[in-house]
């Protein structure tokens, strides 16, 4: 099963590794997050961000449906979170869907887009998703870039 991606980075971003975190965010995570990336703020506080987590689709499950269920279990993880939009992509991966949301996290309303597809191979398959976060007054600065990071993603080996 292919479980690792690439990225063509905006300027300014840079990937992140296990050792940058805290012991116990490491842990929360998992081995389900394959990527991260995110854009040093110029202030301490919230750092627009890239996270990518590939989840395998068991046999028994139908991919598409565990696809269109993942919108779900997005906005169930995160409290107060609303979903604005779930809508197909023309991006280059398989069964792409593009979604947006908002939520509160302590002081800053953040915005959310993600792109989720499905990575089918002989091996299995594999639903991924791509989450883009930042605070909301400044997701105009973040857009193009989002737009350009996601349209360069791509499954390797």
């Amino acid at each position: 099963m292919r479980d690792s991606i690439t990225v063509h980075l905006a300027p300014g971003w840079q990937e992140l590794s296990a050792a940058d975190f805290a012991p116990a965010f490491a842990d929360v995570a998992g081995d389900a997050v394959r990527y991260i990336a995110a854009i040093p703020p110029e202030r301490v506080g919230y750092a627009a961000n890239l996270v990518v987590v590939r989840v395998p689709v068991g046999p028994d499950q139908d991919p598409e449906q565990e696809l269109m269920e993942s919108a779900r279990a997005m906005v169930e993880s995160i409290p107060g979170m609303r979903l604005i939009e779930d809508v197909p992509t023309d991006f280059d991966l398989y069964m792409s869907r593009v979604r947006a949301g908002v939520y509160i996290l302590d002081e800053d309303a953040l915005t959310v887009l993600q792109v989720a597809w499905l990575d089918m191979e002989t091996q299995g398959t594999s639903l991924w998703t791509a989450t883009f976060t930042c605070r909301t007054r400044d997701f105009s600065t973040f857009l193009a870039q989002y737009y350009e990071m996601a349209q360069s993603l791509e499954v390797t080996e």
